[in-house]
């Protein structure tokens, strides 16, 4: 294969999220779970253009979240199941968000990001966490994909990392309390606090009484840069730190060093970036992750060099970092 259609095959790949985009926003995958249809019979169920939803289903085929049976009928996959709205593993909130004409607009100044070292939002005079507030739409379908992912890491998250000891743990920018929730459920006599914005506190509440966990969590609407609750064992911070620069970063780190008392642990929960490529098989998604946080919030994946330089200027020191069976890492920290 010549060199440059391989590079063409790279940059035609575009269409690849967005065909995914458009099968989760028509809801394609729900309405193939009760069945194999002919393009057609799915057209008329979703209110599309039958010839437009044949084509766009063999796309769907070519990624493997459809196959096309003997009769020219469609079905859903095991693959494309993780795109339905009631999956156990879902992520088709992930996929609508990744899809967002936000998100798109953000990584198509990728250039112009890096030329400048700012997020593309900045360089347009926004703040995307401040855009979400104003709409509550968009904010859902944040808090649920991450939800979603968070769901799955939770697992890995909770079986790697020993919690005993720790009699209250406080998750900070913990979303709708995801991770806290699995952690309480693990460890029966703990207690939990999920702080993060307002937009979270409906989601989280729900989430909390869901699990039956209504005597032992509790939501506080709170900003991390503002105020971080005092008098817990346990703080955690899953995905938070690499939303930021340093600068903001470091008054995070610093909140928390001045809640934390002489035995507190904070939980850095995030992906360490790899000093060098190719030594994990992580690096894709630890990547892709890294160029996602440089054009939407300024933030960046870090190596665990930068996290120890990050962490000792807030007062603080790595214990240990301890691996989960997925991308995540729990890295243990301690006040100095």
């Amino acid at each position: 294969m010549p060199l440059s259609f391989r590079l063409s095959e790279m940059i035609m790949s575009l269409w690849v999220p967005r065909a995914i985009y458009a099968a989760a926003t028509l809801r394609i995958p729900d309405v193939l779970a009760t069945g194999a249809m002919r393009s057609d019979e799915l057209a008329r169920a979703i209110a599309a253009h039958p010839a437009a939803v044949h084509r766009l289903l063999r796309g769907l085929v070519l990624l493997e979240l459809c196959a096309e049976t003997a009769d020219g009928a469609f079905e859903l996959t095991s693959l494309g199941d993780c795109l339905r709205s009631d999956s156990s593993d879902s992520v088709r909130s992930w996929a609508l968000l990744m899809g967002s004409p936000g998100v798109w607009r953000a990584r198509g100044r990728l250039a112009d990001c890096v030329r400048t070292g700012e997020h593309a939002w900045k360089l347009e005079g926004a703040d995307v966490f401040e855009l979400m507030q104003d709409d509550p739409e968009g904010a859902a379908i944040f808090n649920q994909a991450m939800l979603e992912l968070t769901t799955r890491a939770a697992r890995a998250v909770v079986a790697a990392y020993d919690y005993a000891g720790l009699e209250t743990i406080v998750d900070l920018g913990g979303g709708y309390g995801t991770l806290v929730a699995a952690i309480l459920a693990a460890h029966p006599i703990m207690r939990g606090v999920v702080l993060d914005r307002p937009h979270c506190q409906a989601g989280a509440e729900r989430l909390i009484e869901e699990a039956g966990l209504d005597d032992r969590a509790e939501f506080v609407a709170d900003e991390v840069f503002d105020v971080v609750p005092v008098g817990a064992d346990g703080y955690l911070l899953k995905s938070v730190i690499h939303d930021w620069d340093d600068e903001r970063s470091l008054a995070i780190l610093r909140n928390c060093r001045a809640a934390m008392g002489k035995r507190a642990r904070l939980l850095v929960v995030e992906p360490l970036a790899p000093e060098r490529l190719g030594s994990s098989r992580f690096d894709t998604i630890v990547v892709a992750s890294d160029l996602n946080m440089l054009v939407n919030t300024g933030g960046q994946e870090r190596t665990e060099a930068e996290f120890r330089t990050l962490l000792e200027a807030a007062g603080l020191r790595i214990a240990r970092i301890v691996a989960t069976r997925g991308a995540m890492r729990v890295v243990e920290v301690l006040p100095t």
